[in-house]
């Protein structure tokens, strides 16, 4: 019996695509998740804040031209969680091209739980455009109140109410 199920398990492992096909329908699913939790107007501001790569171990990230690296881990959450994690890998992007430049990755000037709070900025990015609350391990400050409230109206007002900081990158 325990033979049978071992062959069982090896067909349908043998059957399952290639994991380059399985990389392509990981990073399909973030790029579809990313288009429904972020507007357009801010999608087309940004065009390579998309996924590009799938990458193995529980963190995504993101850098300045280089896309979302989307994690292994992240990719396979329920779609919420998904988006959610699409939202703030996006808000990092917000930060490279809008941020006050303090440091890689920082808020937008006025964010008021601080500029160099970027992974704070990005959870608050991330439950303003998706409505879910969910921290990641690395945020040391959650949201708050005034964060939420204040990261909403900023991104209501859309990309092009607001100065592009970008050229002052020279990291």
């Amino acid at each position: 019996m325990f033979a049978l199920v071992v062959a069982a398990l090896t067909v349908t492992t043998v059957s399952v695509g290639s994991p380059a096909s399985a990389a392509t329908a990981s990073t399909s699913r973030a790029n579809s998740a990313l288009q429904s939790v972020v507007p357009g107007a801010w999608r087309n501001a940004i065009p390579n804040a998309r996924a590009t790569r799938l990458i193995s171990g529980k963190s995504s990230t993101s850098a300045y031209r280089m896309g979302i690296w989307v994690s292994r881990f992240h990719a396979a959450k329920p779609a919420p969680l998904l988006r959610h994690t699409m939202a703030h890998e996006f808000g990092h992007h917000i930060a490279f091209y809008y941020g006050s430049q303090v440091v890689y990755g920082a808020a937008p000037t006025g964010f008021p739980q601080g500029v160099t709070s970027v992974e704070t900025w990005a959870d608050c990015v991330a439950s303003a455009f998706s409505g879910v609350d969910k921290h990641g391990t690395n945020v040391k400050k959650h949201c708050s109140r005034a964060g939420l409230r204040w990261t909403k109206a900023w991104l209501s007002k859309g990309p092009y109410a607001h100065p592009r900081t970008n050229a002052a990158i020279h990291w």
